[in-house]
């Protein structure tokens, strides 16, 4: 047996001992850390259980890897070099037929890949009835020169609020435990190799990105075009979404993107109605710190200081459930101010756990079925939330039936 071989066997016990079942969703309201202007982060995986992760086609000796998305054998570097300084294997994992054909090249750990598998995140699903509709209104943007900016992306027509502007998926997610802790001319190396592995249209778009002032290509085109997402069990990642990465920031933005790990897609949404000819902008990121290291810049945005969801959790943790029915419409209140509003469906979502926790079912329910419309409207390509406010109706009439 060889070093190598019997190094993947080391870190594939390690994983498969990591290995989790993913929780089943809650009825959402903000999560802890969110700033209120990135309406609903990362969509809640769904409840399903994960491969082993040591069984994701990295070990030759398993004929039966060909069942698992990737184009080409897993690589992880780590077997062979001491270039990093983790203990959690990374490996890269690309799939070119991922979204009929975009490609998608992932470097990330073992487990966070058997977890993306166990989701069936590389599965291609039919696109939802509302998404059908908005294909009738034609594009809702064009990407022009903008003065002082570079490219950017300029509304070609009304875009109502609540609309998703476009749908994305990324060329490239990289864990930042992979950056951390790789050595810079290995990570550079690493990710070149990544995204040579990707369809030639999608190389094309991620190297006619704009640069930043980092002396290597990599690095000036990932600091800059770069969003945090959540994969795994709250493995935080960089992605590269080349249509998104277009999209300039402001503090007073009209966008905000929201990013399903079950279905690697990102949506930017509206915050309210944009006229044509305006450009659409997304806010700073609630990680400050991340920004300031990876970005460049600093995040001054008054809304990523604001404390008001912090304040709904602890009052709902802590059983004082009218209190966080309260500071919720204070939230609504102040985000409406700041012209960067939650999703109304998310919001009454919220309001509906917050009453029905509270015994008030009435409300509950009120609030349960606008949580419901509004979701079934927004058409999102993951229908997550969609089914869990059926859940929740569901719930809801079992429960007065067994009253009656």
């Amino acid at each position: 047996m060889s070093s190598s071989y019997a190094k993947v066997l080391i870190f594939c016990a390690l994983a498969i001992s990591q290995a989790k079942v993913l929780p089943a969703p809650s009825i959402p309201g903000p999560s802890r850390g969110q700033c209120p202007n990135k309406p609903a982060g990362k969509f809640e995986g769904g409840q399903k259980s994960s491969p082993l992760p040591g069984l994701l086609g990295i070990i030759p000796d398993i004929e039966s890897h060909s069942v698992f998305p990737w184009t080409f054998p897993p690589k992880c570097p780590g077997l062979e070099t001491d270039n990093s300084t983790s203990s959690t294997l990374h490996c890269i994992f690309t799939s070119a037929e991922f979204r009929n054909g975009h490609g998608l090249s992932l470097i990330t750990s073992t487990t966070t890949a058997s977890n993306l598998v166990g989701l069936d995140a590389f599965d291609d699903r039919p696109m939802p009835q509302a998404a059908e509709r908005r294909a009738t209104w034609g594009p809702a943007y064009e990407i022009v020169e903008i003065g002082g900016k570079g490219k950017g992306l300029v509304a070609s027509r009304t875009i109502r609020r609540g609309e998703i502007i476009l749908v994305d998926f990324p060329a490239i997610l990289i864990a930042t435990s992979f950056l951390a802790n790789t050595k810079p001319h290995h990570r550079r190396r690493l990710i070149k190799q990544a995204i040579s592995q990707l369809p030639e249209e999608t190389r094309r778009r991620f190297y006619a990105l704009s640069r930043g002032p980092e002396k290597y290509e990599v690095d000036a085109i990932v600091g800059v075009n770069s969003n945090s997402v959540m994969l795994g069990d709250n493995d935080l990642h960089v992605g590269v979404f080349t249509e998104a990465a277009r999209i300039n920031h402001d503090c007073q933005p009209n966008a905000a993107y929201r990013f399903s790990q079950r279905r690697l897609t990102m949506e930017i949404v509206a915050y309210h109605t944009i006229e044509a000819g305006e450009e659409i902008t997304m806010s700073c990121d609630e990680r400050r710190k991340h920004l300031k290291e990876n970005w460049g810049f600093d995040c001054a945005c008054s809304l990523c200081h604001a404390d008001q969801l912090e304040s709904i959790l602890d009052a709902r943790k802590n059983g004082y459930f009218q209190d966080a029915i309260s500071i919720a419409g204070d939230w609504l209140q102040f985000s409406e101010w700041e012209r960067v509003p939650p999703l109304l469906p998310e919001y009454h979502e919220t309001l509906a756990e917050l009453y029905f926790l509270n015994g008030d079912i009435v409300n509950a329910t009120r609030y349960g079925r606008m949580a419901l419309d509004g979701w079934v409207k927004f058409g999102s390509v993951d229908d997550d939330s969609l089914e869990r406010a059926r859940g929740f109706m569901r719930f809801l009439t079992a429960r007065a039936e067994k009253s009656t």
